[in-house]
């Protein structure tokens, strides 16, 4: 890589965040640096296609960046402090999420599949009257939340939207709605 070539994007960059002009800053900067961040990425995270994926969040990151780029340190060294950062973070979720998969690998197989169906003899108005007398046990907010669910099929960020809560809340408390139902409802059928 010749570096005194890229003094020119560096150049530009400068002179479009003086002027106040993030996206030409950024055109620039995508322009000079975007084989070499994808390179660098890659390199770092060990996978091509993740590494063209985290250049772009490099890229979005520096924009965001962009208003508090103070020029301390060069146009470089601050692209690639941002893209180290971002693949650090990257590898540090994937060692944690390994971790998690190993110490939970039983809990994650013993849940991760819905209880098998009832038995094709029972009688499906007996299993619906089953189900709406149990959903009478719940409370509200987690009647409220099911039947969306399930009843109307909402998505998950619509019900997020309606009831004023992110999607991770809409997803653990359903959750716990549906862990509520399976203990209230009667299981000799």
């Amino acid at each position: 890589m010749d570096w005194a070539q890229l003094q020119t994007y560096d150049d530009a960059v400068y002179r479009n965040l003086a002027a106040d002009d993030y996206r030409g800053a950024l055109e620039a900067l995508v322009r000079g640096y975007q084989h070499v961040i994808v390179g660098f990425c890659t390199n770092m995270l060990d996978d091509a296609s993740l590494g063209e994926e985290m250049a772009q969040e490099v890229f979005l990151a520096v924009y965001r960046a962009m208003p508090r780029f103070r020029g301390y340190a060069s146009v470089r060294t601050w692209l690639f402090a941002i893209a180290r950062k971002q693949c650090l973070k990257v590898i540090r979720n994937r060692r944690r999420r390994s971790y998690f998969e190993n110490t939970q690998r039983d809990v994650i197989a013993a849940t991760a599949h819905r209880d098998p169906s009832p038995p094709p003899g029972e009688d499906p108005e007996l299993q619906l009257q089953r189900v709406k007398h149990s959903l009478s046990k719940l409370n509200k907010a987690e009647r409220a939340l099911l039947i969306m669910r399930y009843d109307t099929g909402l998505p998950f960020i619509d019900m997020a939207h309606i009831l004023g809560i992110s999607v991770a809340s809409v997803r653990r408390r359903l959750a716990r709605a549906l862990q509520h139902l399976r203990e209230v409802m009667p299981h000799d059928a």
